[in-house]
């Protein structure tokens, strides 16, 4: 079967570019001719598949001159906005992306195109492949950026109600993309989401240092509870716990996350290089940590489950509903109830005390767990090796080939 993958970001650094590569290297192992087009810039290399079969647009060149558009408003890499794109820059976006998609039509010709984010890529995939399977992949950014822009998809996005079909990561998320895009309930399919058991995986003896360890990875923005977590850490007044934050703050955050910190020489921040580097400062850590108010699934929660962390997250119903209730009242996760939010990610100010309190009474659990080393994991380590990328692309599988079969 000859597949297409289209992403207008970076493949990497990000939920959905790590999807997306996961997707691209799991499919491999059916033998699929598959091709890619996405976004780069800064000399990046994408090694999945070889450069021949990517047809990639460059950002910051000639041919585009201004940094890749993310879906969110915080990248891990230099970003444009949506909301600040001119007439003129986005001439030259759809005119680039046009470019390669008619590329791969003409000399690939797919029989499946996956189109990562119900967004306007994916409204001009669809355009171009009028007769072929077109299946959209939701993120949730996709969905918050049509809540928050709805000019931009009222004037971009207007074929997304004629996709083939859209995976969805949860039931939530459907009836979401169904008052949003209006597309028949019934051909969206929620195939949840995945980890790469490649990477993320748990040590093959657990060791203990002399503190206890917790870890932040993500964005450093304030959608992410990054600075009420700083906060809840510094109350803890633990001299055996340490915090590392994994993360690349820019701009204001950077500046921010430094006050925050002040002299707290028990507190890190550093960023690593790619998801095997991730990987392997899971397996050195003890307690994960997401306070996140806005997340489409938290798949670095399950990452961190699978390398054998306990975790700390705020209630996220998709996460909630893949896991299962053998996982979540296996004490190897402790979920938080966020505080009321606003404008999709932004917590009410009243609301914070509470929930700081809350944050720090789940991770004094977590950590107790870790003090008395505990093995939680031990009893649902099968039911976490079933939310791998293995298992997530054999049901990918199994869907397309009865698609294609139709």
């Amino acid at each position: 079967m000859k597949i297409l993958h289209v992403l207008a970001q970076l493949p990497t650094r990000t939920g959905s570019g790590v999807y997306y590569s996961s997707m691209v290297e799991e499919f491999k192992k059916y033998n699929h001719d598959q091709r890619a087009i996405f976004a780069y810039q800064d000399g990046f290399k994408w090694h999945i598949l070889d450069e021949d079969y990517q047809y990639a647009v460059e950002f910051k060149s000639e041919e585009v001159p201004f940094p890749i558009v993310g879906m969110s408003d915080v990248m891990p890499y230099d970003n444009t906005l949506y909301s600040n794109m001119t007439d003129d820059m986005m001439a030259l976006w759809k005119q680039a992306f046009i470019k390669r998609l008619e590329r791969a039509r003409e000399e690939f010709d797919p029989d499946i195109v996956f189109a990562h984010h119900l967004w306007i890529l994916t409204s001009m995939t669809r355009e171009v492949f009028p007769d072929k399977k077109v299946i959209g992949i939701c993120h949730n950014t996709d969905l918050r950026q049509a809540r928050m822009n709805p000019h931009i998809k009222e004037k971009h996005v207007k074929n997304i109600h004629e996709l083939d079909y859209v995976f969805s990561i949860s039931e939530e998320q459907k009836d979401q993309i169904v008052e949003i895009y209006g597309i028949d309930r019934d051909r969206i399919i929620n195939v949840g989401g995945g980890y790469n058991q490649n990477i993320f995986y748990p040590p093959k003896e657990k060791t203990y240092a002399d503190k206890v360890r917790l870890v932040f990875c993500g964005k450093i923005d304030p959608s992410k509870g990054v600075y009420e977590l700083i906060e809840a850490y510094k109350s803890l007044g633990l001299e055996d716990v340490t915090l590392d934050i994994i993360g690349s703050p820019i701009g204001e955050n950077k500046e921010r996350i430094e006050r925050y910190i002040g002299d707290d020489t028990s507190i890190r921040v550093y960023n690593v290089k790619d998801q095997v580097a991730l990987g392997e400062e899971f397996r050195k850590k003890d307690v994960f940590v997401m306070p996140s108010y806005y997340e489409g699934l938290g798949l670095v929660a399950i990452e961190a489950l699978a390398s054998g962390l306990y975790v700390v997250v705020t209630e996220i119903e998709a996460l909630m509903a893949l896991l299962g209730d053998k996982i979540n009242s296996s004490g190897v996760i402790k979920y938080v109830q966020p505080p009321r939010i606003y404008d999709t990610d932004k917590p009410l100010e009243e609301d914070l005390p509470a929930f700081k309190g809350r944050l720090k009474e789940a991770m004094l659990e977590q950590i107790e767990k870790v003090r008395q080393r505990k093995n939680c994991h031990k009893e649902v380590e099968d039911q976490i090796r079933a939310l791998s990328w293995e298992g997530l692309v054999e049901r990918m599988n199994e869907i397309i080939k009865a698609i294609v079969d139709k």
